[in-house]
């Protein structure tokens, strides 16, 4: 097993430096984390648990995960895109999702057409929410929606997002993760924001 794989998977999450996996053949007996200061350890730990089991189907125990935290330039206050709302209307052959997205205390509103798959009802969600935050960046083709993955583990459900991210001819892929409470779009829509979030902060889209 390509431990070193995990690792640049953990690196793509918001808020980690580094990681660091000491395992022993296959069982992973500890995982380091350094990571700064913009996201709580819990929700670094929910989203190691996540990326583990969607991508690689491995179960770890968040027991071994150890976290700790710096100050980085990063950690400076920032104003972060946040989740104010969604709809999803299912019609025979189509899914109509709109997204409302908070921003500096302004709301934006994107509505997103496709058809009706099973597929593209979870990723339409995604790709109304990448739209709304191109909306708030005044960019587009900068994200798209590479995969949303829907786990359940000990009775919680949770989505994972992987959102790929394209700068002056460079790609990264991006990875989000949250709880599904109430709404599963909800959830996605979250997701994806945690997914850009981070990266948003740190990107001049300026020179794109």
């Amino acid at each position: 097993m390509d431990f070193d794989i995990f690792s640049e998977m953990i690196n793509k999450l918001n808020g980690v430096t580094s990681t660091k996996i000491i395992h022993q053949d296959n069982d992973i007996q500890e995982i380091h984390i350094l990571a700064n200061t913009l996201r709580a350890p819990k929700q670094i730990v929910r989203d190691i648990e996540s990326i583990l089991l969607t991508s690689f189907d491995y179960r770890i125990d968040r027991k071994v995960i150890s976290i700790a935290q710096i100050e980085t330039d990063d950690c400076d206050p920032i104003k972060i895109i946040k989740f104010g709302g969604i709809s999803l209307n299912v019609q025979p052959n189509m899914l109509e999702c709109s997204v409302k997205l908070l921003y500096e205390e302004e709301e934006f509103f994107v509505t997103q057409v496709g058809i009706k798959t099973v597929a593209n009802r979870k990723k339409i969600v995604a790709k109304a929410t990448i739209d709304a935050v191109e909306k708030i960046l005044g960019q587009v083709f900068i994200f798209d929606v590479q995969d949303v993955i829907s786990t359940t583990n000990r009775d919680i459900t949770f989505i994972s997002v992987l959102i790929n991210m394209v700068i002056n001819e460079s790609e990264q892929t991006m990875v989000g993760s949250a709880i599904v409470k109430n709404d599963i779009n909800e959830a996605i829509a979250k997701a994806t924001l945690v997914a850009i979030n981070g990266r948003v902060q740190k990107t001049n889209f300026d020179n794109c």
